[in-house]
């Protein structure tokens, strides 16, 4: 999801379209039940293991689907700004119940709009090596026969 202004501002929360909270995400308490209960506690996972836990809920006043709690510490410890994205992931084996949640942001490249994960460099012997997250996938590999 793209972050608006309004995720990454003072209400300290972000919507979660309801589309995909409904089919990707646990169900709320107060979906389940319909009433307006406090919703559930969810861990995610980031790529460098860090745990952020939020509190997911259903909001019958706007019918939506909000995390709240621990959102704002989120946005503030990785500097997350309208325009930004991040996206939620869920393990693909386990049950609705027990599957292990992940979260992933890219800030927004304001020179353009492409994704900046792939880098081309050109080394001191003139190969260009190619870097994905930081790996070389294209680069001369040591000790490879090339066959």
């Amino acid at each position: 999801k793209a972050v608006t202004p309004s995720d990454v501002g003072k209400l300290n929360r972000l919507v979660v379209p309801k589309q995909h909270a409904e089919k990707h995400f646990p169900p709320t308490t107060a979906a389940a039940t319909g009433s307006n209960g406090k919703g559930v506690l969810l861990n995610f996972e980031d790529g460098e293991g860090k745990v952020w836990r939020f509190r997911y809920s259903y909001w019958n006043s706007s019918q939506s689907y909000v995390l709240t709690k621990g959102w704002s510490r989120f946005v503030k410890e990785t500097g997350l700004r309208a325009g930004d994205t991040v996206a939620f992931y869920r393990s693909a084996y386990g049950n609705d119940t027990e599957d292990q949640l992940f979260i992933d942001y890219k800030k927004m490249n304001k020179n353009d709009g492409a994704a900046d994960a792939a880098v081309s460099d050109e080394n001191e012997t003139g190969h260009v090596a190619v870097k994905l997250f930081g790996v070389d996938i294209a680069g001369g590999m040591a000790g490879s026969s090339g066959g």
